[in-house]
């Protein structure tokens, strides 16, 4: 691994790289594409062949990496960090088939495409109503807080059939629990509040599955737990488990999405003029704009052999990161690659995973995307960023990449 040159001494948990990854990124892919960094503990891949195929070799990238949790818990975990690494040992991103194929398959039966394209009415009415709110502020709204963050909660409470007030609680242990998983500075500052919402959530969900084995519902939650395949049924804490990753990943993947892709076509104009020209590009921008700035911007493996790959030697056991954000921005595979381009032909973007771990939830983050797209390019073409309140970015993490505020008016951009 190279010693010095280009990406010597180079630091990646810092405010600054969380803000724009890119740059950096782009170092990497040209100068260091298998870079060793001190603080993750393990080596970044950086261009899309590299990603992309590491993601498709389970058996030689291992999701098998509940270490990684396991380290940040110090020496001697708690008993309530013990349960936390017991409980995520479950979570379908930290198992390999076979394991991976039961859980999976007895998962995806929540997540049918009939079932996504059911709710589509739903998403569409939650979407119409916060613009409707939005459009009531005069002095104009920010897109995180109005919309970004309340689409994806409306819609989980109404996918899940959770009451309305308990929104506020969940998205905050979501919150929690995410700084913890991505990566934060901190991480073990980040511990004791993860622990504490994970098992506070764990609770909530399971009163909540007892009472849909008692009295079932036509939501998600009775749809799982009802789930059968082969034989198999997910136990009580393997559902329970489960319902809080899918929870925490589906909410803030979408959540991200939405916010970094208003602001990419709000800062790209021409992006935005084309899909109010022809609406039918909606489908295709969603893509685009998880290609461009996606809400995941990495996935951690576990190496089971001993590899070389670009002249360095990874050993067994160690840790890679593989840098979705950084493929996705690879010019060996898109073209001009750092701007969007909703026409674009060229496919394959890895922003929600690949093979046997593409994200579950991808049909309902799609669909709330075009979901708000259509919205606003109707309800508000003028759409624009207000320059009198700039956005900041949620500068605390490597893996969730998101705003932390967009604020925007409704009555078209500034001269030039």
């Amino acid at each position: 691994m190279p010693t010095d040159g280009p990406t010597s001494g180079l630091k990646l948990l810092t405010p600054e790289v969380f803000a724009d990854p890119y740059p950096t990124y782009a170092l990497l892919r040209e100068h260091d594409p298998v870079h060793w960094d001190d603080q993750l503990n393990g080596f970044l891949l950086t261009r899309y062949d590299d990603v992309n195929a590491a993601i498709r070799d389970h058996e030689t990238f291992s999701s098998r990496r509940i270490h990684l949790l396991a380290a940040r818990g110090g020496a001697n975990p708690s008993a309530a960090m013990q349960r936390f690494l017991a409980l995520a040992e479950q979570w379908m991103w930290m198992l390999d088939p076979p394991q991976h194929t039961r859980v999976r398959k007895l998962m995806n039966q929540g997540f049918s495409p009939r079932d996504v394209r059911l709710l589509e009415p739903r998403v569409a009415g939650i979407v119409t109503r916060l613009v409707d709110a939005m459009l009531e502020k005069a002095d104009g709204f920010d897109l995180i807080p109005d919309l970004s963050y309340a689409v994806p909660a409306g819609v989980l409470l109404a996918l899940y059939d959770l009451p309305e007030e308990d929104g506020s609680l969940i998205t905050q242990w979501c919150d929690t629990i995410k700084i913890f998983l991505g990566g934060a500075p901190d991480l073990l500052g980040t511990q004791g509040p993860a622990v504490r919402s994970l098992e506070q959530m764990m609770d909530y969900l399971g009163a909540v599955i007892a009472e849909r084995r008692k009295n079932p519902k036509d939501d998600l939650i009775s749809r799982l737990v009802q789930a059968e395949s082969d034989g198999e049924r997910l136990g009580d804490e393997e559902l329970c488990s489960n319902l809080l990753l899918l929870l925490v990943a589906t909410y803030e993947t979408s959540v991200d999405m939405m916010g970094n892709g208003l602001r990419g076509l709000l800062t790209q104009r021409d992006q935005w003029e084309l899909i109010k020209a022809q609406p039918q590009l909606v489908p295709a921008a969603v893509e685009e704009i998880l290609r461009w700035d996606g809400p995941v911007q990495l996935t951690h493996r576990l190496v089971t052999r001993d590899i070389e790959l670009h002249g360095t030697a990874i050993k067994e056991g160690q840790l890679v990161y593989l840098v979705r954000g950084s493929a996705n921005r690879d010019p060996e595979h898109f073209s001009d690659p750092d701007r969007i381009d909703v026409t674009r032909t060229e496919t394959g973007h890895v922003a929600l995973g690949t093979g046997v771990h593409f994200c579950i939830g991808a049909g309902l983050a799609r669909l709330e995307g075009a979901c708000v797209l259509r919205e606003l390019i109707q309800r508000i073409p003028d759409l624009a960023l207000d320059e009198a309140r700039p956005y900041r970015w949620r500068a605390d993490n490597l893996q969730f990449r998101g705003l932390a505020t967009l604020p925007a008016t409704a009555g078209g951009p500034a001269p030039a």
